[in-house]
């Protein structure tokens, strides 16, 4: 199933999560627990709200820009800028699924720990091994900023006796609000045509949003998770280019590739010129390497068995 693609505005998220909420069926499993949840706007953010909410749990969702303005009895929303620690401030609960970058959450661990919380899963990024080599200095200063994050928050959770799960998802899609499977459907749809850097044979794992949520839920009471980092990547690995044909037929277009020798060069010059793209010849050079992750240990350790891509409900 593809529903049009949202934009990013808060009555847009709003809709979302209403949509979500309605296709996750309702148990009592989370029953008595209290869940803090930052980055509740995001496409991860979203799906771990609404799916504990089905399940039964309080949720205090944390955002800050945007407002999900959402009315639910076991739902309170709360203002809340990760990048001012001086005025954090969050009700008590039992767990923090922390959604947004990781870089974030060092500085507002003090709040999570005055608000009783012992148990977090925090999601940080694959892009911290599979863009290491990158030539591009943004890219590398991205990379850098994880590592760091990880340490100090590693660091911090042992010193405060914060039972941690790190979760680093590979390429993120399904809700609309990435960079990644959204913007290729966007160029497919306005252009018919997709860019490649051939031969595109670099492989690739995309996960969607409401699996890595499913991944945070059923790690956070799991014994066998704490302590230990887990790459998180989709059900199914992919070449570039047969993830681009799948996105074409997906989107009931006729798959048309337009491989182009310098574009790695023309990219390059793109950020130089437009640097607020966010693209680079590192995304061309990356559709030959691949940039997949081994589900295994958290398959062995809380069952984690994500979707094909584009399987189920999709937002482009």
């Amino acid at each position: 199933m593809s529903l049009p693609g949202f934009c990013y505005n808060a009555p847009m998220r709003r809709q979302l999560l209403e949509t979500v909420l309605e296709s996750v069926p309702e148990s009592s499993s989370y029953s008595g627990r209290t869940i803090l949840v930052t980055g509740a706007s995001g496409q991860i953010g979203i799906n771990v709200v609404a799916l504990a909410l089905a399940r039964g749990a309080q949720v205090i969702a944390a955002e800050h820009k945007t407002q999900l303005g959402v009315t639910h009895p076991r739902l309170t929303l709360v203002s809340a800028d990760l990048a001012a620690p001086a005025a954090l401030a969050f009700p008590r609960a039992d767990i923090l699924i922390h959604t947004p970058p990781i870089w974030l959450l060092p500085d507002a661990l003090p709040a999570v720990i005055a608000a009783g919380i012992r148990r977090a899963v925090v999601f940080g990024s694959a892009s911290m091994s599979s863009k290491r080599d990158s030539l591009n200095a943004t890219e590398q200063a991205v990379v850098d900023s994880l590592a760091r994050a990880e340490e100090k928050v590693t660091a911090a959770a042992a010193r405060e006796g914060l039972a941690l799960t790190l979760l680093r998802p590979t390429m993120t899609y399904g809700m609309g609000l990435d960079i990644n499977i959204t913007r290729m459907a966007r160029t497919i749809r306005r252009l018919h045509v997709m860019p490649v850097y051939h031969p595109a044979s670099g492989l690739r794992q995309p996960v969607h949003a409401r699996d890595l949520a499913e991944a945070a839920l059923a790690a956070w009471n799991n014994p066998a998770t704490f302590g230990k980092a887990y790459n998180l990547g989709g059900g199914e690995r992919l070449s570039y280019r047969a993830m681009v044909q799948r996105l074409f037929m997906h989107l009931d277009a006729t798959p048309r590739f337009l491989p182009l020798p310098f574009l790695p060069q023309t990219l390059d010059l793109l950020h130089r010129l437009f640097p607020a793209l966010h693209v680079n010849g590192e995304i061309a050079r990356r559709m030959n390497r691949d940039l997949v992750a081994d589900n295994a240990p958290a398959a062995r350790d809380f069952g984690y068995r994500p979707r094909e891509f584009l399987a189920g409900q999709v937002i482009l």
